[in-house]
């Protein structure tokens, strides 16, 4: 009767929006013992501790298992919304029988173009080797679940990134080991890490960090950690578990499996079962044993190796543990861990089954809170969650000491490619780029202040001249969500040419810093370095800093190139507005043919002027700047010692759309409670704002009639809003669509701001050329506290492309033929 009547309710609360047997739904929990209950009880659970509430997607199986521990069950309409649009878009993908594909070709999820099938990912890997062969091999590290039974299933296999050619010879190299998709319906970690392994070898030889990267560590990238599973989750199941159905039978056939992340080794089922489940229909079924799966056999052995008298050996990690579990492990271990999940905005590291820290706590807590700096996420040991045992991450900490970390990304499962693209994936790049800086020493580099830029003020420096390098650093990049981290004062800077700090015979110079003293946690420094012994060619130079304790941090590097005086030429000019000549500040970058290095120059906003040494030969020209069209010179060819003048005149995008909301208009539909008002603080207009919102909304201000984009590319999106939210809980969401509605993307959210803020926004680059397009500001509020409201104003779409060019350019007008470029001359 419960259950039925739970039913009842939902299809009078959500009909005729929810119909499948899959919710997003909510309970308030009244204790931390009665949430144990419930989270052992599924994989995956958000934790709202200010509410005492707890958010999981279920089915009515699940509901029940809730409502079995003492819980009210209420639904999350907007959630549940969510996931439906989420599984309408496979089923129309799906049915429309058109071959699904990533912008590169590769096979996608059906509806979700950017993330790659287990075959796609797959075939990337091969794509990789044949064109990277002395940076990528792949090792076939064992078969699924499903191979292993004779029908069908995966090799699993390990990307392996590094300079192969010099790697015998330095064993040493320390390891960058992450695992990806572990649980079959995160879409996101697998193709994070495959972006990752992509613009490291796509990079290498023409991104600084990239080159040093490959070249001084070693990674080991397991996209597809559970393939079987991710094959069952790109039809639109909510699969998480392996797909062994004997061990792991249940009656319900979507259920079956283990859970891989309860399977692993170390501190299996330790928790009494609430860090893990013994029943094979729950979502975190530990399995019969620990470690019986091969996939988690397949995963310790590659990481850890094979266990001996004195440990573990022939992994990809070290074991330094030395036969103690207990106590910590050496803070100058070299390598680290990660497994990739999604979701809830997480850093998370040992321990999860006990509120006893870490032997390693303190530093492993600063490697976390400065990886939550770059992704904005919360950092927490795993157990400030929830109870988990059988873990990953536990389990290469506690059996060989590697620094090991969860990293729960975004905020759904089948998160939207827009998302993902602007915001999950460049902020999560940025953090594993940080770890991988710090990969020699992750116990002890994060510690030390961080370098945050380094620059050469000449990249092309002529036999014989001094470099002049510039840098920044920062000892106080902590995310202190969570806790507080203290920071010392940065007392110095070094360079080195051509190897990393650690490097035997290594030999550092002195920086200075600008402002005469090493004291502040924030220091920017300069020296004038000498040349003389360099070869000519291109090398590195690397920047350290210490801080005040003597600890030194993690290091980062720029290029120079060493070249003799008939090998470069100057590239000069002026940047000016079309319409009246004013200079404009721009960016002016100069791309030498046939090897594809990129040199870029900004023109000063005083007077429009740049200037840039190149080499020699034929040039690719491109200028960009805010608010205007890009402007290009293709074929511009100068000789060794040739000075070019090229001057750029630059047209404006042009307008699609403006609204300063100060008349009443049919540009906009608004749902309440979105209105125009003139009271809000600090805006002396008027304004749309949503005053004095309710619990569990989900309203839109949307445009009434779609924009024609044909010929037109570009887009960005300009407003000013103040966004007065119940910080962290309700938001405002800005979204776009190019389906008329059927589907949207995000562009924007916000939080928890009185202060009025002006954006810009660029729509990702394949909106445009054709098809139109909507937006929408979406007030998204939970069941409880709410604010003042999200107000919106100076609303302006602009656009550049063909279509805009042609508006400001006469149709035959010889002078724009080549583009907007004019007044060469050369010397």
């Amino acid at each position: 009767m419960r259950r039925l009547l739970w039913v009842a309710a939902v299809a009078l609360v959500v009909s005729p929006v929810v119909k499948a047997d899959e919710w997003v739904v909510e309970a308030h929990y009244p204790n931390q013992a009665t949430l144990h209950r419930a989270t052992a009880l599924f994989q995956h659970v958000t934790i709202d501790a200010k509410r005492q509430v707890l958010r999981v997607d279920t089915d009515e199986q699940g509901v029940e298992r809730l409502q079995d521990v003492g819980l009210a069950v209420s639904v999350d309409l907007a959630g549940t919304a969510k996931l439906r649009g989420f599984q309408e878009a496979m089923r129309s993908a799906l049915q429309s029988g058109a071959p699904q594909r990533t912008t590169a070709g590769y096979p996608s999820i059906p509806g979700y173009a950017c993330y790659r099938t287990v075959e796609g990912a797959y075939q990337t890997m091969d794509d990789l080797v044949g064109a990277y062969p002395d940076l990528v091999e792949i090792h076939e590290i064992g078969p699924s679940w499903k191979k292993a039974q004779g029908s069908g299933g995966y090799e699993m296999r390990a990307l392996r990134i590094t300079d192969l050619a010099t790697a015998a010879a330095h064993p040493e190299r320390p390891k960058f080991v992450a695992f990806g998709s572990i649980h079959a319906r995160e879409y996101t970690p697998a193709e994070l890490l495959t972006r990752l392994a992509e613009w490291l070898v796509t990079e290498y030889g023409r991104d600084p960090q990239a080159t040093w990267l490959v070249d001084n560590v070693d990674f080991r990238l397991i996209l597809m950690a559970n393939p079987d599973g991710r094959k069952r989750a790109e039809t639109g199941l909510s699969w998480r578990k392996n797909i062994n159905d004997v061990q792991g039978y249940c009656n319900s056939s979507t259920s079956v499996g283990i859970d891989l992340n309860r399977n692993f080794p170390f501190h299996w089922n330790t928790t009494g079962g609430q860090g893990s489940s013994g029943s094979p229909c729950d979502e975190t079924f530990r399995g019969t044993s620990a470690g019986s799966e091969p996939e988690t056999q397949n995963l310790v052995g590659y990481v850890a190796g094979t266990l001996g008298v004195g440990g573990y050996s022939g992994g990809a990690l070290p074991d330094r543990r030395n036969g103690s579990l207990s106590g910590p492990a050496p803070e100058d271990y070299s390598g680290l861990f990660f497994d990739i999940h999604s979701y809830s905005q997480l850093v998370l590291w040992s321990w999860g089954d006990t509120t006893t820290p870490a032997p390693n706590d303190a530093s492993l807590r600063t490697l976390g809170r400065r990886l939550a700096w770059f992704n904005g996420y919360t950092p927490q040991a795993a157990v400030e969650l929830y109870p988990t045992d059988g873990t990953t991450d536990d389990t290469f900490y506690g059996l060989i000491g590697a620094p090991s970390y969860t990293i729960e990304l975004g905020t759904s499962f089948f998160e939207s490619c827009a998302n993902f693209a602007s915001d999950t994936f460049p902020k999560n790049f940025d953090a594993l780029r940080y770890a991988a800086r710090a990969a020699q020493a992750p116990y002890q580099l994060p510690w030390g202040p961080d370098t945050v830029t380094v620059n050469a003020l000449q990249d092309l420096v002529v036999t014989g001249e001094p470099i002049e390098l510039t840098a920044r650093l920062d000892s106080a990049r902590f995310n202190n969500a969570n806790g507080s981290q203290s920071s010392s004062a940065i007392a110095s800077a070094a360079a080195w040419f051509d190897a990393p700090p650690w490097m035997a015979g290594a030999t550092g110079m002195p920086l200075l810093a600008d402002d005469g003293a090493f004291n502040s946690t924030l220091e920017d420094v300069h020296a004038s370095l000498p040349s003389a012994g360099l070869s000519s060619g291109r090398h590195l130079v690397f920047v350290q800093g210490t801080d005040a304790m003597g600890r030194a941090g993690t290091p980062d590097a720029s290029f120079i190139e060493i070249v003799e005086p008939e090998a470069v030429a100057s590239l000069s000019g002026h940047v000016v507005r079309d319409a009246d000549d004013a200079p404009l500040a721009a960016a002016v970058i100069a791309r030498e043919m046939p090897s594809g290095i990129e040199r870029q120059a900004h023109s000063a906003a005083s007077d429009g002027s740049y200037t840039r040494r190149v080499i020699a030969g034929s040039l690719d020209i491109r200028v960009s700047a805010p608010g205007y069209l890009d402007e290009e010179a293709h074929g511009v060819v100068l000789a060794g010692g040739q000075s070019v003048v090229k001057d750029f005149r630059m047209l404006p995008v042009c307008t699609l759309l403006t609204d300063d909301v100060e008349q009443n208009n049919a540009t906009w539909t608004a749902q309440s409670p979105w209105a125009i008002v003139s009271n809000v603080p600090n805006n002396a207009t008027r304004a749309w704002n949503t005053p004095s919102y309710g619990s569990n909304l989900s309203r839109s201000l949307t445009l009434a009639s779609p924009v024609d984009l044909s010929g037109y590319a570009q887009l960005a999106l300009e407003f000013d809003d103040r966004c007065a939210t119940e910080a962290n809980y309700d938001f405002g969401r800005v979204e776009y669509s190019t389906t008329h509605g059927l589907s949207w993307n995000g562009l924007y959210s916000c939080s928890g701001r009185t202060t009025w803020q002006s954006n810009r926004l660029a729509l990702p680059a394949n909106v445009g050329g054709s098809g139109t397009l909507l937006l929408r500001f979406r007030l998204q509020s939970d069941p409880s506290v709410s604010g003042a409201g999200w107000a919106v104003d100076n609303i302006r779409l602009t656009a550049g492309g063909q279509a805009c060019r042609d508006q400001q350019v006469p149709l035959g007008d010889a002078i724009f033929a080549d583009g907007f470029e004019w007044d060469v001359s050369e010397t």
